[in-house]
């Protein structure tokens, strides 16, 4: 007999429809997942982001109050609920994980999102679907640098002679100099054509410690001169570490003077701000800066024979060698001083030998509204104008020669460095800097002896911003 074989194909379409039915229930419930989950990330995303606008806002800043510490500073986490109340209204602000990630110097704020993804389909396959968001926001200066030293000149042959970049780093005298930290010079002059390095003494010394290297695009003609170790020629160019600095707010900055303040034997306490025409110091004047950005806008700065520059607490409106430590407090002390063009060209900054100079660089725990963005810096002369084959930026001079105590980071990108004079004297004590300098070309001179330290958390750094992670 034959079997009856009706209805067989009933089977495989209820088999086939159930199949289906999963096979839906996964594309919505998935879907709906991926829409949950997207909708999270950018409110985590935005929540990040809210805490890196607080971060360097308060005392101490970063996000743990203490070093190395992986808890965030209430302030960061009263931002990231706020945010998320106002992105994700139907999420638990309060079961958000934030966190201060490893990795990013105590300058980054975490934020850890999940939740449980609806089922349309409830629990017809599978369980529940967990839906887990990760945010990272930096806002602070991560960048680290190798370098005391950054000459940025490339070299131009057809300008006039002591333009050219020919060289860029000189040693002109008998200074003895070391550096802790490697220098970098841009030129691509040849050794043949005065070379990008060069001297022009006798009984110069040039010593690079801590494994630091001299690092040039040319060649080197260094005559007389001591090197150890000896440079690296024919390296690649590097960009200007600071180039991403944004520009001075001058607008939002109070002009302190219509013309330029001259001070002839007398002493007087300075505040931040905008002075038309420049300062300047003759004779045995002092001034005392209190913390902040000290714009000379044309006219420069000349600190002149005898004459004293310190920076102070807010407050104080006197010192001396002696009490400086304690009137200028570490974190509650320095100055940025900024050299630029205005009605009247950009003038010299000059700091004469016998001048006293006793100054921290900007720091922003010590002004009301301080910006991170120029912590460290000391003193920045402005890449405008640039440099032609018909113009030369002022040079800036330190010659000191009096008694010199400044740190920092010097940036001319468009201007020459001097350093020299008699500081440490013919034969006396070497004078020992934190300083580093980022400029077009430089000139160590005379018979002074310097021993520049390298420090790079005293140095300024760009400052990162936005999403990492």
């Amino acid at each position: 007999m034959r079997r009856d074989e009706r209805g067989q194909v009933l089977i495989f379409v209820a088999a086939a429809f159930v199949v289906l039915l999963c096979l839906l229930a996964l594309l919505f419930d998935g879907a709906s997942a991926v829409v949950t989950r997207r909708t999270m990330q950018d409110g985590g995303d935005a929540a990040a982001l809210a805490a890196g606008n607080l971060m360097q806002v308060g005392t101490p800043r970063g996000c743990s109050a203490t070093v190395g510490g992986t808890v965030p500073r209430a302030s960061l986490v009263t931002a990231v609920h706020t945010s998320l109340a106002a992105n994700l209204p139907d999420f638990d602000a309060n079961s958000a994980v934030v966190t201060c990630p490893a990795g990013y110097q105590n300058q980054a704020v975490a934020v850890a999102l999940s939740a449980t993804g609806t089922r349309f389909f409830g629990g017809m396959v599978g369980g529940d679907l967990q839906i887990q968001t990760h945010s990272a926001a930096v806002n602070g200066q991560l960048a680290t640098s190798n370098y005391s030293v950054v000459e940025l000149d490339p070299s131009n042959a057809a300008w006039p002679n002591g333009q050219r970049g020919c060289p860029s780093a000189l040693l002109s005298g008998g200074p003895t100099v070391v550096l802790d930290g490697s220098m970098q010079i841009n030129s691509a002059c040849a050794a043949g054509s005065g070379g990008a390095l060069a001297t022009n003494g006798n009984a110069s010394n040039l010593t690079m410690n801590n494994g630091s290297k001299i690092r040039i695009v040319g060649g080197y003609s260094p005559t007389a001169l001591t090197i150890s170790p000896a440079p690296v020629t024919g390296v690649a160019p590097i960009k200007d570490p600071l180039a991403g600095l944004p520009a001075v707010p001058l607008a939002a900055m109070t002009v302190r003077q219509t013309s330029r303040l001259v001070l002839n034997n007398s002493s007087t306490v300075l505040r931040p701000g905008i002075y038309q025409g420049g300062i300047q110091l003759k004779n045995s004047s002092k001034a005392f800066l209190e913390p902040g950005i000290y714009v000379m806008q044309g006219g420069g700065l000349d600190v002149g024979a005898q004459a004293s520059v310190f920076s102070v607490n807010a407050g104080v409106t006197s010192t001396t060698i002696a009490t400086w430590a304690t009137n200028c407090t570490l974190g509650s002390c320095g100055v940025l001083l900024y050299n630029a063009a205005g009605a009247a060209a950009m003038g010299q900054l000059t700091v004469a030998a016998g001048a006293t100079m006793y100054i921290r660089a900007y720091n922003p725990d010590a002004q009301a509204g301080g910006t991170t963005d120029y912590q460290n810096l000391l003193i920045w002369q402005d890449a405008s104008p640039v440099p032609t084959s018909g113009y030369a930026q002022p040079v800036l001079a330190l010659k000191g020669g009096g008694s010199v105590n400044i740190s920092g980071t010097v940036y001319a990108p468009s201007g020459a460095v001097v350093m020299g004079g008699s500081s440490g004297g013919s034969g006396g004590d070497t004078v020992n800097l934190t300083l580093q300098f980022i400029s077009w070309d430089i000139e160590f001179h005379g018979n002074s002896a310097f021993h520049f330290f390298f420090q790079d958390q005293d140095f300024a750094r760009p400052t990162d911003y936005g999403l990492v992670e």
